[in-house]
């Protein structure tokens, strides 16, 4: 199980990291709302996953203080990932995100990443 956990985690991560970047766009303005989750919260969710797998494949090899402090991780990273479901908070967002919602919103045009490409 945990290393399933792992493995979609680096998985997740990798999506997530492509969408911070800007390199898949397309979720971005999908609707219905839940449009942050599908791109950011895939980083945060990954994440949480990870650090879930390796402290349970390592079990007992890692003290209790430190399995309570990656439980800790986990909560706020899974926090983190349950809150894109409904808002997210600007500062957490990319540039490239931000400057398209605006121009969207200013304009009522379509964003860029789901006008058709030539």
């Amino acid at each position: 199980m945990s290393v399933t956990a792992i493995f979609l985690g680096v998985f997740l991560i990798g999506a997530g990291a492509a969408a911070y970047r800007g390199r898949w766009r397309r979720w971005a303005f999908a609707r219905p709302v839940f449009s942050f989750a599908i791109g950011f919260g895939t980083l945060y969710a990954g994440l949480a996953m990870v650090v879930f797998g390796v402290v349970t494949l390592l079990g007992d090899a890692v003290s209790a203080g430190a399995q309570r402090a990656a439980a800790v991780v986990v909560m706020v990273l899974m926090a983190l990932m349950l809150l894109s479901l409904f808002w997210f908070p600007p500062f957490l967002t990319p540039r490239w995100f931000r400057e398209e919602r605006a121009a969207q919103e200013a304009s009522g045009t379509p964003p860029l990443s789901s006008r058709p490409r030539d």
